[in-house]
């Protein structure tokens, strides 16, 4: 019996259903939008087969390469700050008292379950650049030179933003990694108590190498929203000012529905779909390769 459940054929049978099911919702819709892709279409009407014309014309845009650098600074904010300050906050709930632990998990939660609308509302108004709360702090600091009109300043404008969607999903992040924590085998941490490790070892030679699936998971997942980056950009700025605040999705929006270059904007989104799973091939074949079992 267990040598027939082994065979490739019998994996390809109870595989078969949920392959069909990828098959007809994620892979045939991805069809009709690569073929647009190579048509000039105005959201009505095809207006002719123009080949790869449409990704060279998009490819030539300044404003495909600005959207793809702000992109990638939401990513590496995510990554670089996110990740670490998440890891350190859920390592800090678990150190805490049941009671303290509770109050912790739910404001960690909090600001991922507003509405983005909401979270983006609050922080224009910390933003703001007459009584914002920053340039207010600023003033009564003395520091009114560091003052900026935050979200209309090339410089400052997608860090501003960055730092809003990192503050509202660092909570879930920060939850994700608990829960990981919580399935380590107590007798780890009896036993590293038992030889004299302090917290820091414990975390660096315990936590951290038997989270690397945990860290996998969220890794891929931090990376791929940050990709999908656009409501906090849409509500907080339009994409302005000019196109320095674009995401690679706000710019298939804009060239898609504010152009009528759906044809254009497709192929936009065909290059952001291979860019998403180049990075997730890379992320499963290069992080935590080691199959762990506790």
């Amino acid at each position: 019996m267990n040598k027939y459940f082994s065979t490739k054929l019998s994996i390809f049978v109870f595989a078969s259903p949920a392959l069909l099911l990828f098959t007809v919702f994620c892979v045939y819709p991805l069809l009709p939008e690569i073929w647009m892709s190579l048509h000039k279409h105005d959201g009505f009407r095809n207006l002719g087969f123009v080949g790869l014309d449409n990704y060279k014309d998009v490819m030539a845009s300044p404003s495909f390469w600005t959207a793809h650098k702000n992109t990638y600074l939401i990513v590496a904010i995510s990554l670089l700050l996110g990740l670490p300050l998440s890891m350190m906050l859920s390592l800090f709930m678990d150190a805490q008292t049941p009671r303290f632990r509770r109050f912790f998990k739910t404001a960690a939660m909090f600001p991922a379950i507003l509405s983005v609308t909401v979270v983006a509302q609050i922080w224009l108004a910390f933003y703001e650049p007459n009584w914002g709360l920053f340039n207010s702090i600023l003033h009564s600091l003395g520091l009114s030179s560091w003052t900026h009109s935050w979200l209309t300043e090339k410089k400052t404008v997608m860090p501003s933003i960055g730092l809003t969607f990192l503050w509202q999903y660092i909570g879930l992040n920060a939850m994700l990694f608990y829960t990981g924590i919580k399935t380590i085998p107590k007798s780890y941490y009896e036993a590293a108590l038992i030889d004299g490790a302090n917290f820091v070892q414990v975390c660096l030679r315990i936590t951290i190498p038997l989270l690397q699936n945990v860290i996998k998971y969220i890794l891929i997942l931090s990376t791929l929203g940050s990709m999908a980056f656009y409501s906090h950009v849409r509500v907080m700025t339009a994409g302005g000012p000019g196109d320095l605040s674009r995401t690679v999705i706000y710019q298939m929006y804009y060239t898609a529905f504010d152009t009528s270059e759906f044809g254009k904007g497709t192929a936009i989104a065909v290059i952001f779909i291979l860019e998403c799973l180049l990075i997730s091939f890379i992320i499963q074949r290069y992080v935590a390769r080691e199959k762990l079992e506790f």
